[in-house]
């Protein structure tokens, strides 16, 4: 079956909105700062020539702070990267599932769950269903790994249980979306978060609270390796039926 296209565009399009939204407000501010700066060095500028106290540089200082000030508007925050980092991760988890497409599996991107939440994979095949979170975790030296009394699942410092719940609920959110249209078929969807950079445990994979994290590059031969559940017909169906009831997320 054919792999569809549109993994990460949600993402990337909040990105865009977001950096558009981020920049106005910069150079908003700046606009808004900049006259009483100018007017300022000019004050102090006239002021020190007319007593001839000093050498009047405040015009030269305000300019070159005026230039930086404007240099800061071109710089985008961590906050707002964020999104096009999420993207390039979702579009290298469809790159690495693309394999499994070929071989009979359905691969849906970024589908609508709900008004507002997204999934960013969801990988129909032998295995049955199962909903992808891919996250890109690229900070140097930070590991992912669950603490020794098992509660807490870390990304270097941050504890990622939102995360954990949030691929829970979207599973069960696609689960329901999809237990009418196929009555009859299992509708067991399971979590998976897919993690791009970050080393996973120790073996490149931990289980928590019934949630699988692996490292992105094996997530296809983790896939494969898993029991048979469904017929090449029923992944067929089943792909058919998602396809239907979770729209490309607009």
């Amino acid at each position: 079956m054919a792999i569809r296209a549109g993994a990460g565009q949600s993402a990337q399009a909040e990105y865009k909105r977001r950096l558009r939204s981020w920049r106005a407000t910069a150079r908003r501010r700046f606009l808004i700062g900049l006259l009483p700066v100018l007017a300022l060095a000019a004050v102090l500028e006239w002021w020190i020539g007319w007593h001839r106290i000093g050498v009047p540089l405040f015009g030269h200082i305000a300019a070159l702070a005026v230039i930086l000030a404007w240099c800061g508007t071109l710089t985008t925050p961590q906050h707002v990267r964020a999104w096009r980092s999420g993207a390039d991760g979702e579009r290298r988890t469809a790159r690495m599932l693309a394999p499994l497409a070929r071989r009979g599996a359905v691969i849906l991107h970024d589908r609508a769950l709900g008004k507002v939440a997204n999934l960013d994979h969801l990988a129909i095949g032998h295995w049955g269903i199962a909903c992808i979170n891919t996250k890109n975790w690229q900070a140097r030296g930070a590991r992912v790994t669950v603490s020794r009394d098992g509660r807490t699942l870390w990304y270097g410092a941050h504890a990622q249980n939102r995360e954990v719940a949030k691929a829970q609920g979207e599973a069960r959110q696609a689960a329901a979306a999809l237990r009418r249209p196929l009555d009859g078929l299992p509708v067991d969807v399971r979590p998976i978060i897919a993690v791009h950079g970050a080393p996973v445990g120790r073996r490149g994979i931990v289980v928590f609270d019934g949630v699988v994290v692996i490292e992105a590059r094996r997530l296809r031969g983790h896939l494969r390796k898993q029991r048979r559940i469904l017929s090449p017909a029923e992944v067929a169906q089943a792909g058919h039926a998602a396809d239907q009831a979770l729209p490309p997320k607009e």
